[in-house]
């Protein structure tokens, strides 16, 4: 009997997602022997053609992965998780608060498209941009060249969330840094009538001569990050398509949350 991997799905887990996954070809593979292969592969960073004995062929996977991230299946996956533990802790399915922020990441040598230098960060690759609840829930999620500006990036970010998830339909107010505080805010505040924040209050006192300074809200946005770094996929930007890029991202939130919600 195959070993099981610490990033395999529970039967719980697995019948929570199954109905969001919408599959007209018959595979003789289990549908959740692929999840759980694309699982390992995130969590673990290997490549494709690495994928141990016991997951189906790679060639079998890559082509779910490819059609899930085309068809927005892991954006409603994420949606329907983030909606299920809202609820669990007795918050509105809806959030009204929201937190953006951007994280620079190195590129790889299979990375070469859309790449930039963020002079700021002294980082050259890509640049995540991650919108998430007060829960550190991934509600909208994009990746550019690293050398983009926060402000104007964010505001096609919110054009972007807003259209597309039912999610922030009720959101009023965003929390963001200091990046955002400019275009971002101004645009946000005038058009589209959400209120923005930018904390400046450390959440206690810190050494005068500290490097890490925690904000209040912002700290939120960070965890996430953090969580989202637990999976060696995302420790740097391995992907030749943004699509790709942006899709390990969804699968990271869906791995966390799904043992939040179905233990």
């Amino acid at each position: 009997m195959q070993q099981p991997y610490s990033s395999d799905l529970t039967a719980s887990q697995w019948q929570g997602i199954q109905k969001l996954i919408c599959v007209k070809r018959k595979s003789i593979w289990p549908l959740q022997r692929i999840v759980e292969a694309i699982f390992y592969l995130t969590k673990n960073g290997i490549i494709w053609r690495d994928l141990p004995e016991g997951f189906p062929p790679w060639q079998t996977v890559y082509w779910y992965f490819r059609k899930w991230a085309k068809e927005d299946t892991w954006f409603l996956i994420a949606n329907e998780l983030t909606r299920l533990d809202r609820l669990q802790v007795d918050k509105k399915p809806l959030p009204t608060v929201a937190i953006i922020d951007s994280q620079s990441v190195k590129n790889s040598s299979t990375a070469t498209q859309q790449i930039g230098f963020d002079g700021g960060k002294l980082i050259k690759g890509r640049k995540r941009f991650l919108m998430v609840d007060t829960m550190g829930h991934l509600l909208w999620t994009d990746v550019r060249p690293a050398n983009v500006g926060d402000g104007k990036t964010g505001v096609l970010l919110w054009e972007q969330a807003e259209h597309l998830n039912p999610l922030l339909d009720d959101l009023v107010l965003m929390y963001a840094d200091s990046t955002f505080g400019g275009h971002f805010k101004e645009q946000l505040e005038t058009i589209y009538d959400r209120r923005v924040v930018i904390p400046h209050t450390p959440i206690k006192e810190q050494p005068v001569d500290s490097k890490l300074i925690i904000h209040h809200w912002r700290w939120i946005v960070e965890r996430t990050i953090s969580w989202l770094g637990n999976n060696r996929r995302l420790s740097k930007d391995y992907e030749r398509t943004i699509l790709s890029a942006q899709t390990f991202i969804w699968i990271a939130h869906i791995r966390r949350t799904l043992r939040r919600v179905w233990h």
